[in-house]
């Protein structure tokens, strides 16, 4: 799995999951601040990202829009704000659980990835 992390989310994020090897790339490293949403998401998915962002309504709005005229996503990792810890300790949890899956239209709340995986 590969992440793109929309403009709200903290670069720092991105830093200190790419230093535990997980693919992730944020809109300023791809050029893409001050764009639409369905720009976001439009490059997320043509770059095979799972997007993750804090704009839950509207993402969720537009990914029924595309999933309306048969258009795929990449998959998005809705999430409300937090700290940067917490949401590190999320992401890994939820990474953890995914990052072999094809995630194309669907759909992941990271509150269901605030305990880690009992193995």
């Amino acid at each position: 799995m590969k992440l793109y992390f929309d403009e709200h989310v903290h670069p720092l994020v991105a830093v200190m999951l790419s230093e535990r090897g997980i693919d992730c790339r944020t809109t300023r490293e791809a050029g893409n601040l001050g764009r639409s949403d369905e720009d976001q998401l439009r490059y997320a998915t043509a770059q095979e990202r799972v997007l993750v962002t804090f704009d839950r309504r509207d993402f969720l709005i537009l990914a029924r829009q595309w999933a309306v005229t048969n258009r795929s996503h990449a998959g998005l990792i809705l999430s409300t704000q937090c700290p940067v810890p917490e949401l590190l300790r999320y992401l890994l949890h939820c990474y953890a659980h995914h990052q072999y899956e094809d995630l194309t239209d669907h759909i992941l709340w990271l509150k269901n990835y605030k305990e880690p995986l009992s193995l």
